[in-house]
């Protein structure tokens, strides 16, 4: 029984498949639908976070000082804001400019400034962040460190839209990861039985193998390569179908979703794993049902 390889392996896949069409076919489409939901999942959780790193770095922080600060007093709370970790760059915004922009924001909307009299808008410093800050947690931390120096009146930031980004990346990673398990399984108990019904079919074949004297490895090779073939076979597919849909659905519907470059579908390393997984379940259900046949 030498001289056998994975080229007799395939060969005897491909084989084993062909008799066992109508089976194989079932399995394949039940995988396709297992791994396009994994698939899914996936699709909105690089993009959620994609979303959640542009957050992250077009987060500002104001804050806002306490009127009466002197210039001196200015200048040594920017020295402290600027060794704060995880601050990238402190601007100084004097009340004057912070008016003037908000001019330009209401612009055609003049007449809800009019009667304020004095600039009721007090000097702020911006401050640009890492994107690792926009935790809620480290963000809450960072604020209530500055609210205690000296001249500082307030601490604002995106807080709200933070903590959904957040929560909501929390969400689909924990219930993507569990769905994704649970469809591990289910794609493993498919191959599984989709192997035995080919041993069953060959028994009498695979009971004459053993007694001329085959290795384990003769007989098992081409029902683990089988298994293979149908979970990548319909990993394949899930992709194919998830990439049609992807580009078929108008992005104006998802736009919140989107990145700076808008909605990517899954990257090229993305998809290989997807495919080599798809190969291992295979391959561990294949192993599974191989295994309990010949004990």
């Amino acid at each position: 029984m030498r001289g056998y390889g994975p080229l007799f392996y395939l060969i005897e896949a491909l084989r084993g498949l062909r008799a066992n069409g109508l089976v194989n076919l079932l399995a394949v489409g039940t995988i396709s639908m297992a791994m396009l939901i994994v698939g899914f999942f996936l699709l909105v959780f690089l993009n959620l976070q994609s979303a959640v790193h542009a957050v992250g770095e077009r987060l500002a922080v104001s804050v806002y000082l306490k009127e009466g600060v002197t210039p001196q007093e200015r200048d040594f709370l920017a020295g402290r804001l600027k060794t704060e970790p995880g601050v990238r760059r402190v601007t100084f915004v004097p009340r004057d400019e912070a008016l003037a922009t908000l001019r330009k924001e209401l612009k055609g909307q003049e007449a809800l400034l009019e009667g304020l009299g004095e600039n009721p808008l007090p000097d702020a410093y911006e401050l640009s962040v890492d994107e690792n800050l926009s935790d809620p947690a480290r963000m809450d931390a960072l604020a209530r460190r500055v609210e205690k120096y000296f001249g500082v009146e307030e601490v604002s930031y995106g807080k709200e839209s933070v903590e959904v980004l957040n929560k909501l990346l929390r969400l689909v990673t924990y219930g993507g990861m569990t769905l994704a398990v649970l469809l591990g399984v289910s794609v493993i108990f498919i191959i599984s039985n989709s192997v035995r019904l080919a041993l069953y079919s060959r028994r009498q074949e695979i009971e004459l193998m053993q007694w001329i004297g085959a290795t384990r490895g003769f007989i098992t090779g081409p029902f683990l390569a089988e298994g293979m073939i149908v979970s990548a076979g319909g990993t394949a597919i899930a992709l194919a179908v998830l990439a049609a849909l992807f580009h078929a659905l108008p992005r104006e519907a998802v736009l919140f979703l989107s990145g700076p470059g808008g909605l990517s579908f899954l990257p090229v390393w993305v998809i290989a794993y997807l495919v080599g997984g798809g190969a291992v379940l295979g391959l561990l259900g294949g192993f599974f049902s191989v295994n309990k046949f010949l004990e």
